[in-house]
C-alpha cells in the first residue's frame, strides 16, 4: 500500500525539513546525537512545514541547489539563525566532528616532518598550509588566518 501524498512533498525543501525534524526530534534518527541529543531543536514557529517553507523561502539568497546553514552552531533551526549557503561554506563553518586521533579541525600531526600542520580548504582549493612546533601554535595561526581573510570556517577554542 503507498503512503498517501498531501502535494507538500514536491516542494524543494521538503526534504530538507523532514530531515530536519528527524535529527531534532526522533532518537532513533542517525544524527540525533550530533542535533536533538545536544539541544538543537525546530522552533515551534518552523514545526509545520508550510511555517519552514514561506520563513525559508523568503530568506535572502533563497537557491533550492544551496542548504539551510545554521549562523550559530550552537543554536537550533530558529527564525534569525538560518541563511542560505553553498556546500562549501557550510561544510566550512561545522564543527569539529570528534572522528579520528585529531583534537581539531585542520590541525593534525605530522609524523614525517614531527610536526603539527595548519591547513584550511575552502571551495576544493588549499588556502592555508604550514607547519608548527605545538598544537596550540598550528590551532592559533589557522584562527587567525581565518579571520584575517574573513572565511566561514568556525573558530576553534583550545581546550587542555
Amino acid at each position: 500500500m503507498s503512503r498517501k501524498l498531501y502535494g507538500n512533498e514536491l516542494h524543494p525543501v521538503y526534504n530538507r525539513w523532514m530531515a530536519t525534524k528527524g535529527r531534532c526530534t526522533d532518537p532513533k534518527h542517525p544524527s540525533y546525537k550530533n542535533y536533538g541529543g545536544r539541544g538543537i531543536t525546530l522552533a515551534e514557529d518552523l514545526y509545520k512545514f508550510e511555517d519552514y517553507r514561506d520563513y525559508v523561502c523568503s530568506l535572502p539568497g533563497y537557491d533550492p541547489t544551496l542548504t539551510i546553514d545554521r549562523i550559530d552552531n550552537d543554536k537550533g533551526y530558529e527564525k534569525g539563525n538560518l541563511r542560505w549557503r553553498d556546500r562549501s561554506v557550510q561544510t566550512a563553518h561545522q564543527r569539529f566532528s570528534g572522528k579520528g586521533f585529531n583534537k581539531y579541525t585542520g590541525v593534525n600531526w605530522n609524523q614525517c616532518k614531527n610536526r603539527w600542520i595548519a591547513r584550511i580548504t575552502f571551495k576544493g582549493k588549499q588556502l592555508y598550509s604550514k607547519s608548527f612546533l605545538t598544537e596550540r601554535n598550528a590551532l592559533e595561526a589557522r584562527n587567525t588566518f581565518i579571520q584575517t581573510n574573513n572565511l566561514p570556517h568556525t573558530i576553534q577554542m583550545w581546550s587542555d
